[in-house]
């Protein structure tokens, strides 16, 4: 299948599509509002998602079955770059085969570094367990778990190869370049406890772009008119539509099986674009049960609801370096409000101010609330709960009219804030070593 560096070019773009198919990326988009506080039970409901909103993880499949949908698009990339070692560019080719590299490497990090924000059982211990890091094509084995620290050790080193090799034209947003790779090293040392290094790449990106306004707000979301703001986002096309909106309504006739709980329709402010584009306009408040259609992700002029999915945004550089101000060994407090209210300025469209924190656990609450508005329904919900809930003690916790006939809370101690390696991994390899309360 590969003989020549445009056919390199066909395997990056497939391999790029194995992330986001449906499965994958929006499997975890549904999994981070219905698994927690952002969704209720909807009107048309027919059963659809009730184990998520449950709180039921599958074991089977280590849930959304996201071990395999990583795995396997993590081969595609390996496979792609065993395919180049096979390949000599031809003059003139030679940026493009080195992007085909740079991409699969990026998106290799990216990959793992998923698998390891859901498996490991600590990301702050680099000595806990982690993930296998599958850097190479392999048909059979019995790999084992590496530590959180040995995984991130070899997401950097790919993220370096990755750096090296991008030429600087790649900038199209819907493939790696080198703000992809910052913007990834800026989550990665957030999630793991490095708060300068989350400050720095986080300085770099914010440096690059500037915050959509309200109207490039509303385009953003609504026919994927505006990019302004975004440095990564999957492509969805007709034909090939990982549908987002299908997670929570039925795409084809209409009518929601899950809606936005009126816990999250409650944060948002009168005057908050992001109300606006996040409540559908079908949606009825005052009714007895209320009716809020989740509205991110519009039928859109072709009705086929093909919104692209924005991966990485300025504005969550904005919350990271908020977060890692708050967090660092001497706590700039007054910088971590500066970033909030730099956000909400943007979303109100007028100058918006946020009350200078005093303490740890006032500044992670007040980013905390902010992250929910500002990235519902893209994918970050659980995964914030989860790195709050120690410093919080808060867990999961729904509006008793969010929670009638679902549960209401999930503690801070509980073993579902990591999901199960797959009982069919654990079975068939006998290196595989199962998380903890599973």
């Amino acid at each position: 299948a590969f003989q020549q560096v445009s056919d390199l070019e066909n395997g990056l773009r497939g391999a790029i599509n194995s992330i986001n198919r449906g499965g994958g990326q929006a499997s975890l988009i549904a999994f981070n509002s219905i698994f927690t506080d952002n969704c209720k039970i909807g009107g048309d409901t027919g059963g659809q998602q009730i184990a998520l909103i449950n709180q039921i993880l599958n074991s089977q499949g280590g849930d959304q079955g996201t071990w395999t949908d990583r795995y396997n698009a993590i081969n595609n990339f390996n496979r792609l770059l065993a395919a180049a070692g096979t390949i000599t560019p031809a003059s003139g080719e030679e940026d493009t085969y080195d992007n085909v590299l740079a991409q699969a490497y990026a998106f290799r990090a990216y990959l793992h570094f998923d698998l390891l924000t859901y498996y490991a059982e600590d990301l702050l211990n680099p000595s806990s367990l982690g993930v296998y890091y599958q850097n190479v094509v392999a048909t059979s084995g019995f790999p084992a778990r590496q530590t959180v620290g040995e995984v991130l050790t070899e997401i950097e080193n790919d993220l370096t190869l990755a750096a090296s090799l991008m030429p600087s034209s790649s900038t199209d947003v819907n493939y790696a370049s080198q703000n992809f790779i910052t913007f990834l090293r800026a989550r990665v040392a957030l999630y793991t406890g490095d708060y300068t290094t989350a400050i720095s790449n986080a300085n770099t990106i914010i440096s690059n772009y500037t915050l959509a306004n309200q109207a490039q707000y509303t385009s953003m979301f609504a026919g994927d008119g505006d990019t302004t703001e975004v440095v990564f986002k999957f492509d969805n096309v007709l034909g090939n539509n990982a549908s987002i909106a299908f997670n929570w309504i039925f795409t084809g006739t209409g009518g929601s099986f899950m809606d936005m709980s009126n816990g999250l329709f409650a944060a948002f402010a009168a005057g908050d674009v992001r109300r606006t584009v996040n409540v559908d306009p079908t949606s009825d408040p005052g009714a007895s049960p209320s009716v809020l259609i989740i509205g991110k992700y519009p039928p859109n002029s072709d009705t086929n609801y093909i919104n692209d999915y924005k991966a990485m945004r300025l504005s969550e550089m904005y919350l990271i370096r908020a977060e890692a101000h708050a967090r660092k060994a001497a706590p700039d407090f007054a910088a971590a409000a500066a970033d909030v209210a730099a956000i909400r300025t943007a979303r109100f469209g007028s100058a918006q101010t946020v009350a200078t924190y005093t303490s740890l656990n006032e500044a992670i609450t007040n980013i905390k609330a902010e992250r929910r508005i500002e990235l519902c329904f893209e994918g970050f919900r659980y995964i914030d709960i989860k790195r709050y809930r120690n410093i919080l003690n808060v867990g999961i916790e729904r509006l008793p009219i969010d929670c009638a006939t679902v549960p209401c809370s999930l503690p801070v101690s509980s073993e579902k804030f990591v999901f199960p390696i797959p009982q069919g991994e654990i079975n068939a390899n006998s290196n595989m070593v199962q998380n903890s309360g599973y």
